[in-house]
């Protein structure tokens, strides 16, 4: 036991000089370019995705907004409130600026809210796109939009 504990190791006085290790070399050079491009490549990617996740946002709130109550529908509006709504498969004519136009109301039990004479102001049309539609710009209406003001009742 003492024989191992009293023997000394051997010194290394002087480094044979070596070249370096070319393995080494490219991994380094690997690193110092990959590195940077791997991070800017996922910081682009991330924003990538941010970007089509918003588009996508978007477009389902569009297509939320396509199918609101109103749509297919000749709307008969004052200011911003819709006081009637009339399918448009149901419409023969379009009311034009300066038609005046009987609306029924809403009925509340007995009384008739909203029911009058109205004349038509502007008329606004609506329109989507129809990629069924066979043209070089297809288009459907979706929505028609008659601004009317109340007639004073006699």
């Amino acid at each position: 036991m003492l024989r191992y504990a009293t023997r000394r190791r051997d010194k290394v006085d002087s480094m044979a000089f070596q070249w370096p290790d070319p393995i080494s070399l490219v991994a380094d050079a690997v690193t110092i370019v990959g590195l940077p491009t791997l991070v800017w490549s996922t910081l682009r990617l991330l924003s990538d995705f941010k970007k089509e996740r918003a588009q996508a946002f978007l477009q389902r709130a569009e297509e939320e907004r396509r199918e609101t109550v109103s749509v297919g529908c000749l709307e008969f509006s004052i200011g911003r409130t819709a006081i009637n709504l009339v399918p448009l498969d149901k419409i023969t004519v379009f009311p034009r600026p300066g038609d005046i136009v009987f609306l029924p109301g809403e009925r509340d039990g007995v009384r008739n809210l909203g029911s009058g004479s109205y004349e038509v102001e502007k008329v606004s049309f609506t329109f989507l796109e129809a990629p069924e539609i066979d043209q070089p710009c297809p288009a459907v209406p979706s929505k028609v939009i008659a601004q009317v003001k109340r007639l004073v009742r006699e």
